[in-house]
């Protein structure tokens, strides 16, 4: 047909991100929309939800949503600027983490690129890479931790540079889905090594708020001595606003000039923009809830090791656990009204990825569900 002559072929042939299932999709499906109750473990949302003032004071900002969104986010970027201690221009926002990627992309990236993260890591950047055209160069992360580590990350540089030059390296930190980090010495290591060889660095933190390691980093910090690094931070997982959509990046003035130069029209929308401006008001109380988080994460490591499963240790709001068949015990999981991740989605067979709720019940009705799965294919051989 000559229309398909006119389309890109790359984008036309793109393997698009798989998302989650929803709550609703679940209910359809299996069970024929009855009123039950679905745990949603597949997407690292925060289940403590939107602070109930936050929601009141939306509820008002309601009446205006018949104007376009301020396309400047002038309150937005002055309260983020004032929040993080970075200039303005330093700054930029979108409709997620995930389009300011590849907004990035856009402005760095062409093709024939090389672009280099240890793997498995976040999805988009390898589809990202598929739409512009450029490699997407990987070295694998090691079990039983998949640590990131500064010397695999630079050894595996010296040995591509040795044919190649490497334009982009993407660390995430938590990484996604194994939920491990680069410390921030052994970060600083990496930083060094890559400003001396004009590399970009992309730092996701997505996850920055969940670790509790006493060596992470703060890119944000880190970013004022070392100019080639894009700090991307989202307000989806900590501040609970993943329905709204609201990322950021903070880098040199330079590259946030070129992304805001193609940022489209009115993409932060208005109820967003004021949820971030409430959510930082509040931000000590939203940390203090996530030590609930953290703590019932070292409560499924106990009854993980306790029934025998194995695991990634995690410094995020998602846990990797191992499992035989891993898409037999997903879909079993689902018709129990328990929906995780197959991490096979995101280039991780053999794992499925959890969500760490921050209610004790939660976390309980997934480990009861798990053991009857398991059980179930246990005697079934």
């Amino acid at each position: 047909m000559w229309i398909e002559q006119y389309i890109d072929r790359r984008a036309y042939n793109l393997q698009r991100y798989k998302a989650g299932k929803p709550i609703e999709e679940i209910k359809r499906e299996i069970f024929g929309n009855k009123d039950v109750r679905i745990l949603k473990l597949a997407s690292n949302e925060n289940l403590f939800g939107v602070d109930k003032e936050i929601l009141k004071k939306l509820k008002k900002d309601l009446e205006g949503v018949h104007y376009y969104p301020d396309d400047s986010m002038y309150y937005l970027l002055h309260k983020l600027s004032s929040f993080y201690g970075v200039d303005i221009d330093n700054i930029t926002v979108g409709n997620g983490v995930v389009e300011i990627i590849r907004y990035i992309f856009h402005v760095l990236v062409r093709e024939g690129d090389n672009l280099f993260a240890p793997h498995p890591t976040f999805a988009i950047y390898y589809i990202d890479s598929n739409l512009f055209g450029a490699n997407f160069l990987t070295y694998n992360l090691q079990p039983p931790n998949y640590e990131i580590k500064a010397d695999d990350i630079i050894q595996n540089l010296k040995k591509m540079e040795k044919k190649t030059k490497v334009k982009v390296l993407v660390i995430c930190s938590p990484n996604n889905p194994t939920g491990s980090i680069i410390t921030n010495s052994e970060l600083i290591e990496v930083l060094k090594y890559a400003l001396e060889k004009e590399i970009i660095v992309i730092l996701d933190e997505a996850y920055f708020e969940f670790v509790d390691h006493p060596d992470y980093h703060d890119g944000i910090k880190l970013f004022k001595n070392f100019e080639n690094v894009i700090v991307l931070r989202t307000f989806s997982k900590v501040f609970s606003l993943a329905g709204l959509r609201v990322g950021i990046a903070v880098s040199n003035k330079h590259i946030i000039k070129a992304i805001n130069n193609i940022r489209l029209p009115f993409n932060v929308n208005t109820l967003a923009q004021k949820a971030v401006i409430y959510s930082l008001e509040i931000y000590p109380k939203i940390l203090r809830r996530i030590r609930k988080i953290i703590k019932e994460k070292y409560y499924l490591y106990k009854r993980f090791e306790k029934i025998g499963i194995e695991y990634i240790p995690t410094y995020s709001n998602f846990i990797a656990i191992k499992v035989d068949d891993h898409m037999r015990v997903y879909n079993d999981l689902l018709r129990r009204g328990i929906i995780v991740r197959p991490a096979s989605d995101m280039n991780m067979g053999s794992y499925i990825r959890v969500t760490i709720s921050p209610f004790r019940q939660d976390n309980e009705l997934f480990i009861e569900k798990l053991g009857e799965v398991l059980g179930a294919r246990s005697s079934s051989g």
